[in-house]
């Protein structure tokens, strides 16, 4: 294990904590990790501004509407691509009022869609944070533990030690390793609300 003064290591365990504070303080889950606010689910009028979507039908129903919204909704899908098959699937409509109702309930399933990738994304995100803290509290029992053996110490006191320091390192490079994964996992769901409201805009554009 590196001869890195346990208390610094410690310091990084602790990042974490203000963030799960702030959290409890808004009412929100503490076990989210990310320091983006946690939106569990997108609202179609946070990015539609054109026709009502109520009473515009289920957009399952259209055949046509359902392949579009569901070819550019998974996460893997750039939202270049999207808004590209948005212009070809527009310009093969027909007359205007064909037009406007097509693209209002293309709308229409996109957040829902959206959302369903989101919820997923999420989910794994909660536990992330849920297995950082798990190893940041085995972290600090292992600091403490520690602290309360010199580094002179023999026998069985200095087997001990070298037991703790190992597990203590071993923890140390997975809490290190979920941070690093955690860094990109907390902009994906943003990704995805960016490129909704890049999808609405395309949409707008074609009415």
């Amino acid at each position: 294990m590196r001869r890195v003064p346990i208390a610094l290591l410690l310091i990084g365990f602790t990042l974490a904590a203000p963030c799960r504070l702030e959290a409890q303080r808004r009412g929100e889950n503490p076990d989210w990790p990310c320091q983006q606010r946690l939106v569990p689910n997108l609202t179609a009028g946070t990015f539609w501004n054109g026709p009502p979507l109520d009473g515009t039908g289920d957009w399952q129903a259209e055949p046509k509407v359902a392949a579009l919204v569901r070819q550019i909704t998974p996460r893997k899908i750039a939202a270049e691509q999207g808004e590209a098959a948005i212009a070809a699937f527009a310009d093969g409509l027909g007359a205007e009022s064909e037009r406007g109702k097509a693209l209002t309930l293309a709308f229409a399933g996109l957040p829902e869609e959206t959302n369903r990738e989101r919820a997923g994304l999420i989910e794994r995100i909660l536990e992330l944070g849920r297995r950082q803290r798990e190893l940041a509290e085995i972290a600090t029992k292992a600091g403490e533990e520690l602290h309360a053996i010199p580094e002179t110490a023999a026998g069985e006191e200095a087997a001990r030690r070298s037991e703790i320091e190992q597990r203590f390192g071993f923890v140390t490079r997975a809490f290190e390793s979920t941070q690093r994964t955690m860094r990109y996992a907390c902009e994906a769901p943003v990704q995805l609300e960016a490129r909704l409201g890049r999808y609405a805009r395309a949409l707008e554009a074609k009415l």
